[in-house]
This record gives structure tokens, C-alpha cells and sequence, in this order.
């Protein structure tokens, strides 16, 4: 038996399942130690808590940050000892939640978007330089206007995001695994989405807080860059203190999806 953990958050789930995936058809039998074990449904594993003791594989990045020649996902299977493609297979759950938003979008791209939240959930402001201001959002947000905005995610929300459809909070993870799996485009800050867009091939555009890679910060903030986190030719970042009309250009040239 395996034991085997990433980070503690949702991305971090999601970024585990093909390592967890490679090690089955290695004939392994695996425990996964994690909170969301949705993210594992359908896969012959026993899923467990959370938790960091007696692990035999870790999967994460954190060894990998301070060495810019690599991507978050190398860093990951690096640290897994397993190379592997940073993609799985989802069959859709909530078929009739993914129907119900295509109806209400009318024919227009379906895009996720996610921000306007405190990173990484932290309560006690730290990683809070890595927030994206509202108004690169709003840019963003606004050259593609013609797409069919759906929030997602969980968290209170520091400044609000425009969107059609307002999820935030009412997904569970499944929900939120199929809405990736079936959508036209994500947008978002530097969490969860990017993950998430990865694994399903999705076009992404990242909407990235400068001030949070001043050299200033702590290491562990100031390394979280596009260049670090982003590993697919799918994503595409903005950074919040660009001019208005660059960030409205990049946004019309994502919109091409």
C-alpha cells in the first residue's frame, strides 16, 4: 500500500489524481491522504484525511520553488518520483447542471471565472500581495463580454466579480470538476482554477498581482509567478499593473478560443 499526499488544498487534489492514477496502473494499491475525495470518484483507492505522517510518496511542489528552470507541475512529479502528463479523464456527474447553464448561455462560450478572493484562504493576511487588483478583472472581464460568465468557488469574496451566473458556494467539488470538464474557457487569479483548466486542456487567462513577485516579499509568495505555476501553452497570465488597453488586447486575443 502507498501512501501519498500533495498540499492540503483543492488544486493541490486535483493536481495529485494523475500521479494517483499513474501509480494504479503500476499495480499499486494507494491510500490517498486528502480532504476532497471527490476529486478520486470512480478511481479503486481508499481515500483518507488528510494528513502528513507515514507518507511513502509526496506529491508537491514545494522542494521545487526556488529553482526557476522548472514549472509547478514538473516540480510536482519530480518530488512523486513519476513523470507523467498533467491531464485524467472525468466523466460528468451533474449532467443536468451543465445542461441547465448551456440552455441560459444561449449559444455563447461557456467561461468560469474565479477571483476577487483571499489567496490561498488564508485568515491571517499572508500571500495577501498575491490578490489582483478589481480593475485589471474588470478589463479582463469586459473584452469578454459577449461570453456566458459563471462564478465558481467557495470563498468570501474581497471585491466582487461581474458574472451571469453567480455559483460561489453552491457547487460542491463533483459540480465543480464537471463545469471544468465541460466548459469553453476559465479566468481567474492564481488558485484552484489553474488546476483545473490544466488537467482538462482548457484555455485559461490568469489575471496575476504584481506586487506580489516584488524580490522584497517572502520567497515563498515572491516565486509564484506565471512563469513558475503555469504549465500548459493553454494558459495565458495578465499582470494587474499592465496598461488597461494591453491587458484589453491580450483578453481580445484569449478571446479566440
Amino acid at each position: 500500500m502507498k501512501r501519498i499526499r500533495g498540499g492540503n488544498g483543492l488544486g493541490d487534489a486535483i493536481y495529485l489524481r494523475p500521479i494517483v492514477e499513474e501509480l494504479l496502473r503500476r499495480g499499486e494499491q494507494v491510500e490517498v491522504c486528502c480532504g476532497y475525495p471527490e476529486v478520486f470518484s470512480g478511481l479503486p483507492v481508499s481515500v483518507k484525511p488528510f494528513d502528513r505522517l507515514n507518507i511513502q510518496v509526496l506529491a508537491h511542489y514545494t522542494l521545487g520553488k526556488r529553482n526557476p528552470a522548472t514549472n509547478q507541475w514538473q516540480d510536482i512529479c519530480t518530488s512523486a518520483g513519476i513523470d507523467v502528463p498533467l491531464r485524467f479523464d472525468w466523466k460528468v456527474k451533474n449532467q443536468a447542471l451543465v445542461d441547465g447553464l448551456r440552455a441560459k448561455a444561449d449559444g455563447r462560450p461557456l467561461v468560469l471565472v474565479s477571483g476577487g478572493r483571499a489567496p490561498m484562504a488564508r485568515t491571517d493576511g499572508f500571500g495577501k500581495e498575491l490578490l489582483p487588483n478589481l480593475e485589471a478583472f474588470d478589463a479582463v472581464l469586459a473584452a469578454l463580454s459577449d461570453c456566458f460568465m459563471v462564478k465558481v468557488g467557495k470563498a468570501d469574496q474581497v471585491y466582487p466579480l461581474k458574472a451571469d451566473v453567480d455559483l460561489n458556494g453552491s457547487t460542491s467539488v463533483s459540480d465543480l470538476l464537471d463545469l471544468g470538464a465541460s466548459c469553453d474557457a476559465i479566468v481567474g487569479q492564481c488558485s484552484f482554477v489553474i488546476p483545473l483548466a490544466e488537467v482538462f486542456d482548457k484555455p485559461l487567462l490568469c489575471v496575476w498581482a504584481a506586487e506580489g513577485m516584488s524580490p522584497a516579499r517572502h520567497y515563498y509568495i515572491s516565486s509564484i509567478t506565471p512563469q513558475k505555476v503555469l504549465s500548459k501553452s493553454s494558459s495565458k497570465f495578465v499582470m494587474d499593473d499592465w496598461p488597461q488597453q494591453k491587458i484589453r488586447e491580450i483578453a481580445r486575443a484569449f478571446r479566440q478560443f
